[in-house]
């Protein structure tokens, strides 16, 4: 039996994953495991299910989802599978911060940093976001702190220009 070993904690998880996010994988595996459980005849965790059912429940009525969507399965409309950004996002942030602090002017620093973190030449409102989101905590750091989050853009002739003053 597949789902023998399944504990509550790995069930909670699984559902947690579904309600905080798109994640297909453990939406099929939680159906799968009140299938196996259900159809044989054995015992399941019931609060798990009462907590997948109310959650699927009020998709279907409150936001007006498919059951596909409900369960975790598909995306829904605005729900867009895109790639994790957030480590990408404080860099630019930082580096805008950085350069800002050094004197070179808020618009300049967008294009600059955009110039750095996006080779095609584009990206200016991702760091314009990105800066916006992240710039008063980062704002609080030391210079030494923001070098370390550039990571490797430390050696980049702009950063190095910068910070020769």
């Amino acid at each position: 039996m597949k789902w023998a070993n399944v504990t509550h904690d790995d069930l909670k998880a699984a559902l947690a994953s579904i309600k905080n996010g798109f994640d297909p994988e453990a939406a099929q595996n939680l159906i799968e495991y009140f299938h196996e459980r259900m159809s044989r005849g054995y015992p399941y965790d019931e609060e798990i299910l009462h907590e997948l059912m109310a959650l699927v429940f009020a998709r279907i009525v409150e936001d007006k989802r498919t059951g596909s969507q409900a369960f975790g399965l598909k995306l829904w409309r605005g729900g867009y599978d895109r790639e994790e950004t957030t480590e990408r996002d404080v860099t630019a942030a930082a580096c805008v911060v950085l350069l800002m602090r050094k004197g070179v002017l808020w618009q300049d620093a967008i294009g600059d940093a955009a110039n750095l973190l996006f080779p095609d030449g584009e990206g200016e409102k991702a760091i314009k976001v990105a800066h916006a989101q992240y710039k008063s905590e980062i704002e609080q750091y030391p210079d030494g702190a923001i070098l370390e989050i550039l990571g490797p853009l430390v050696g980049t002739s702009l950063i190095k220009r910068v910070m020769a003053g």
